[in-house]
């Protein structure tokens, strides 16, 4: 049987001994999770990226919070949270810098844009800054070769970047402007990001499961579908800092 909390955020599970990280509202979007699927334990994921949402990353508490809500063990919520990048175990910054460093982009200067943002953000790949504003990592491949160098903020593309338009994307982010990336998208927080995968699908209004524009899956994709179709961006067209 599913189990539920009735207390509000910040509270103390006595019986446990942790804080339940959910206050009525966010309880009320984990509940909408939940009823998308027959068995409760399906929704672990969403659910976790739920609780980054609200944490800024996947908490002890966060985690014990989940396995009390739909009867699992601490352990088998740590079990599939821990297999996921994307889910952070440690505290992140708001805005996830990667640098790809796969043979595309490093023949193109993946290094030497490596070495101008630990320049910028004073310090080394794997690391968050200490105003706790960025993450700085290095990536195997972002699957954007012909884009190289490429890098992302927060899973948002950014193509043919050079060291100095990667300096520019920090400065502007750091005076809080609004960032695009090559594809025209807001980039947007952890937390944001963390909302937005987590409400997928629960039909929310104003998440993205309220999106109802057309989607297409399965083998038969019409024409504009097809890998081939993806826009070609020119050099001038801005993609490089927002």
């Amino acid at each position: 049987m599913t189990r539920r909390y009735q207390a509000t955020g910040g509270d103390i599970d006595e019986q446990n001994g942790y804080r339940n990280v959910f206050d009525d509202e966010q309880q009320a979007w984990a509940d909408a999770i939940v009823a998308k699927y027959p068995n409760p334990r399906s929704a672990v994921l969403p659910l976790l990226f739920l609780v980054q949402s609200v944490e800024g990353y996947v908490t002890e508490d966060g985690m014990r919070t989940v396995a009390n809500m739909i009867g699992l063990t601490p352990a088998q919520i740590l079990a599939s949270g821990s297999f996921y990048t994307m889910l952070k175990k440690q505290p992140q910054g708001e805005y996830l810098i990667s640098v790809c460093r796969n043979i595309s982009c490093t023949h193109r200067g993946a290094y030497d844009v490596i070495q101008a943002l630990s320049e910028r953000l004073g310090t080394d790949a794997g690391n968050t800054t200490a105003d706790g504003r960025f993450t700085f990592e290095t990536a195997e491949c972002l699957a954007t070769c012909d884009g190289a160098p490429s890098i992302q903020i927060n899973y948002d593309d950014f193509y043919d970047v050079t060291p100095q338009d990667a300096v520019a994307l920090v400065d502007k982010l750091e005076r809080g402007e609004e960032v695009r990336s090559a594809a025209g998208e807001r980039v947007r927080t952890v937390r944001e990001i963390s909302f937005e995968t987590a409400t997928a699908g629960a039909r929310l209004p104003g998440t993205a499961g309220d999106h109802r524009a057309r989607t297409v899956g399965g083998e038969a994709q019409p024409s504009d579908f097809l890998p081939d179709s993806r826009p070609k961006l020119s050099h001038d067209e801005g993609s490089h800092s927002g």
